[in-house]
């Protein structure tokens, strides 16, 4: 059986998630995954920004070959 939530709001806290029945919960978060990539891919605000500048980036890694 799939559960559908009817509005997105239906479920607002986390105890409450936590209490349902799995399928009843993965069916909620599916959901809210969806609309979390719709805004994701349709807001630029949430994507149009540097995550580092040039003073966070170190020219030396730790990762690199020895040489």
């Amino acid at each position: 059986m799939i559960y559908k939530p009817t509005a997105p709001s239906v479920i607002g806290k986390a105890v409450e998630l936590r209490s349902l029945p799995a399928v009843e919960r993965d069916a909620i978060l599916a959901e809210a995954a969806l609309q979390a990539e719709q805004e994701y891919r349709s807001n630029p605000h949430l994507t149009d920004f540097e995550a580092f500048s040039q003073e966070d980036l170190h020219g030396e890694s730790t990762a690199a070959p020895a040489g």
